[in-house]
């Protein structure tokens, strides 16, 4: 056979050794190909949606006991909010014919990193790594309404563990779930300025829980909260789209294995508050069916705007500087996605019965007092300008300033060591904690509580080590992000480059299962047990505690922290001189003023000119109507032909008043000097007629306690615990010594309210209960630029003459609920002595009258009987002692 020729027989040579290139490269390359795309998971999985399909990628996490995960990143929910589209609801997104790439984040929403938003109002972990946060934010857009789809591809940690045949478990708890999974939707927080969903990577909370884990952007800022009051920019849009992200989940979450029966959101800060409030909006209802809100609340003080449009056109007329501690833009009350005053709303039962998780960190307010002084504490003239400068933003009436400076400083001062520079720093910390994050927290937990909805509250109380945190630093607001999402579970990132101990990773595991526990069940404690045996063989000190809900009447809350444990009234003192006695300050400044400013008969108040308090919305509570009087632009009805009446009469009486003051100051003169001073050596005792004189003042009450006050005679302690109104027994100034006024002639009184006015901007109204942030130095120029203060509260009518302040009254119960709580109850009214079928004035009641004109005393007291004045201030304001 003739030979071949050279070049053929290379040519087939060189075949038979691809061939075999291509075994020997299979046979190497098989075990890394199993590595990366195991059976049953393709690196690139896909899935149909209702607007198209989507192309995702598969990740291996960096721990043995995490499972894989698939990710579908950058999916539109919304069409692009540009255009036509700008300021404008979101609209579905529109659908896609090919297979769209889901394998990397999309842009984030349009803002600015280094500009002139506070650190104070952001995050611990994102200040101290700017330049890392800073990294995320650099592909923006107005293009931007995406989220991020974290779906586990086998079961986790939570889930692997078989059944124990011997704990019954109901079939529902079993912790082998094959149902769907349940969804969880996190929302960033960020001050409504900053922040976007592609900074958490859930990849590992969605592993080890077994859940689906999604997190979104939405509009910020200008973009997102600009409102001008009408249909032009209504605002809201950032809370627009956050429900729109619900909508698009409870339609296409199925397609992932997820359950739309089971969407939970959370959030932290800003993202916490927002959660808030969409369980407040009927926008949401039926769209998610828990809620998990970190460090924050619908009615913290940077959670809601008022009347933005209005401040701005008043501040536009001023010289003003960078708002510094204020935020700019954030949620609105527009009668539609969020109805009315988120308090209001709240003590009303107006939202829907969620169960709910919610807490706080123990050193929420650390920004606040971070670069003070250094690391040698605070000195006492720093701390008595920093309370100051705190009260000067916040009060706009200069009386009632000063009696709160003086209140607030006495609270926060440690009187077993107050010359310790430490000290004093901890409890300028705990100040701004407790005023920003704790106060409202709790009332937010205690209303929903009353009306029966499952809550369960927390305080964190634990931080990673990170370099440069100053060694007395609490847990910080943003402080638990980290654990939430398993961080210490993978190692450091650039957000977090904490050196992570197994006491972290043990604590992370800890927090995770109870987050997903409730997003499963409603019930942290259920179904999957505290368990991390795989981390370290010391026992977990969490699987004795079981998390008990919160009350209304003990206030049950869960320590987590390296010593768990369940305990009652968190800081309940401090809470309540937020939420009882400060508010009840102000009601008695208002109180005494609008006594001493009462008008003649026949005139006419004046129209609104931004002094008083308008109404916050159109909706009024249920227990009051709308007062036209508060209306800019309608003027106030004339006085009551009642009150005029009692007004000429106190102009009748107001010499005769005069001198009855004078002349029972002499005569009080003569009898203190006219005492026998070896009377007063002797033990004291009570003669028969002030022994008779006790339980008669102490019956008749009002003005005889005054009176016997003023005669040296202390009224009988009453039995029993006092009564919350009971604690603060105001005297104001009487006009006239006629007789009493009837319960409409008494000042409207709002006591769950708080005027926050900042005092360096003339003009504009008080802000809200919580709505403080300390300033900066005092400048000549005018306030902050987006200070907005909020409206007053609805004032609630008294009912009769009462000398006390009056209580906040609870809202009513939902329908079908039985409301135990008890009404108010009000002082006893001394009745008139009428001689000769005329009213006359006793000498006691005279002598209280002339007592109340000249002095305005405060009293607080601890207990009943207890009636130890502490402040005490003549009518002009000034502080006696």
């Amino acid at each position: 056979m003739p030979s071949l020729p050279l070049r053929a027989r290379g040519r087939g040579q060189w075949r038979l050794w691809d061939a075999c290139l291509l075994w020997l490269l299979g046979v190497v390359l098989r075990p890394v190909l199993t590595l990366t795309a195991p059976p049953g998971s393709p690196k690139h999985p896909t899935v149909s949606t209702n607007y198209g399909k989507l192309r995702g990628v598969w990740r291996e996490l960096a721990s043995e006991i995490l499972g894989p995960v698939e990710l579908y990143l950058g999916v539109p929910y919304a069409s692009p909010p540009v255009g036509e589209r700008r300021f404008q609801p979101p609209e579905a997104p529109g659908s896609w014919p090919d297979v769209r790439n889901a394998t990397r984040f999309a842009p984030v929403c349009p803002q600015n990193v280094h500009g002139v938003l506070p650190e104070i109002m952001l995050p611990v972990w994102f200040t101290d790594n700017l330049d890392a946060a800073a990294g995320y934010f650099q592909n923006q857009s107005e293009d931007c309404l995406y989220l991020n789809i974290y779906v586990p591809t086998e079961e986790g940690p939570l889930t692997k563990k078989p059944p124990d045949p011997a704990a019954n478990r109901p079939r529902e708890q079993d912790i082998r779930d094959r149902r769907r999974k349940p969804v969880m939707m996190f929302i960033h927080g960020g001050s409504y300025m900053e922040g976007t969903g592609n900074m958490f990577d859930a990849s590992v909370l969605a592993a080890y829980g077994n859940v689906i884990v999604v997190t979104i952007n939405y509009r910020l800022g200008v973009l997102g909260f600009l409102s001008t009051g009408d249909q032009a920019a209504k605002g809201n849009y950032g809370l627009l789209d956050q429900i729109q992200a619900l909508r698009w989940l409870n339609e296409n979450i199925v397609h992932f294995g997820g359950d739309p029966e089971r969407i939970t959101i959370f959030g932290s800060g800003a993202g916490a508050a927002s959660v808030n409030l969409l369980i407040l909006s009927h926008h949401s209802e039926g769209l998610f069916h828990r809620a998990i809100a970190q460090s924050g609340s619908a009615i913290s003080s940077w959670s809601v705007n008022y009347q933005p449009l209005k401040y701005t056109q008043i501040l536009a007329h001023k010289d003003i500087q960078p708002a510094r501690y204020h935020i700019a833009f954030g949620p609105v009350v527009d009668g539609d996605v969020l109805p009315d005053d988120p308090e209001i709303l709240m003590q009303q039962g107006e939202f829907l019965n969620y169960d709910i998780l919610m807490g706080v960190n123990q050193g929420e307010g650390l920004k606040f007092v971070d670069d003070s002084e250094g690391e040698d504490g605070i000195t006492p003239a720093s701390f008595d300008y920093t309370i100051s400068n705190f009260v000067d933003n916040l009060y706009g009436y200069t009386e009632g300033k000063d009696i709160l400076r003086e209140t607030i400083k006495f609270m926060y001062t440690d009187w077993a060591d107050r010359e310790n520079t430490e000290m004093r720093r901890k409890t300028l910390l705990a100040l701004f904690t407790d005023h920003q994050w704790v106060a409202p927290a709790m009332a937010t937990a205690k209303l929903h509580a009353e009306f029966q909805s499952p809550v369960y509250f927390y305080t964190f109380y634990h931080h990673c080590q990170m370099e440069g945190r100053p060694d007395w630093a609490d847990a910080a607001h943003g402080d638990e992000i980290p654990y939430v999402f398993g961080v210490p579970m993978v190692g450091a990132t650039d957000l977090f480059p904490c050196n992570f101990s197994k006491n972290d990773v043990m604590l992370s595991a800890v927090v995770m299962t109870y987050w997903t526990n409730f997003a499963k069940t409603g019930d942290p404690n259920l179904p999957v047990p505290q368990d991390t045996k795989f981390i370290h063989t010391k026992p977990n000190r969490f699987e004795e505690v079981i998390w008990t809900k919160f009350s209304s009447k003990d206030k049950q809350y869960l320590h987590i922290g390296l010593k768990p444990r369940v305990r009652d009234n968190y800081r309940a003192n401090k809470v309540a001189f937020w939420l009882e006695l400060v508010p009840h300050l102000h009601s008695l400044h208002q109180e005494c003023v609008s006594t001493a400013t009462r008008q003649l008969p026949g005139t006419t108040r004046a129209p609104w000119n931004g002094q008083g308090k308008p109404p916050r919305t159109t909706r009024q509570p249920r227990h009051a109507a709308p007062d036209p009087s508060l209306s800019p632009s309608a003027p106030a009805s004339p006085v009551p032909q009642r009150r005029a009446r009692l007004l000429h009469r106190a102009q009748r009486h107001r010499g005769g008043g005069r001198l009855l003051l004078f002349l029972n100051i002499l005569a009080f003169a003569a009898l203190y000097y006219k005492r026998d001073r070896r009377h007063e050596l002797r033990p004291r005792r009570l003669s028969p007629q002030r022994a008779r004189q006790r339980p008669a003042a102490r019956a008749r009450g009002g003005a005889d306690v005054a009176a016997a006050e003023a005669l040296g005679a202390r009224p009988a302690p009453r039995p029993g615990a006092a009564a919350p109104h009971d604690i603060l027994r105001p005297t104001c100034p009487r006009l006239h010594p006629g007789p009493p006024a009837g319960p409409e002639d008494l000042p409207l009184i709002t006591p769950n309210t708080i005027t926050m006015i900042p005092s360096t901007i003339s003009g504009m109204q008080p802000l809200h209960v919580f709505n403080a942030y300390p300033g900066p130095a005092p400048t000549p120029g005018p306030a902050p630029g987006h200070a907005y203060p909020a409206p007053g509260s609805t004032p609630t009518p008294t009912s009769g003459h009462n000398n006390t302040l009056s209580h906040p009254t609870p809202p009513p119960a939902p329908s079908g609920l039985t409301d135990k709580r008890k009404g108010k109850r009000s002082a006893p009214q001394r009745p008139p002595v009428a001689v000769g079928g005329k009213r006359r004035e006793t000498p006691s009641s005279v002598f209280a009258g002339a007592a109340e004109r000249a002095r305005f005393s405060l009293t607080i007291g601890g207990s009943a009987g207890s009636d130890t004045p502490l402040i005490r201030t003549d009518p002009s304001g000034a502080r006696m002692g």
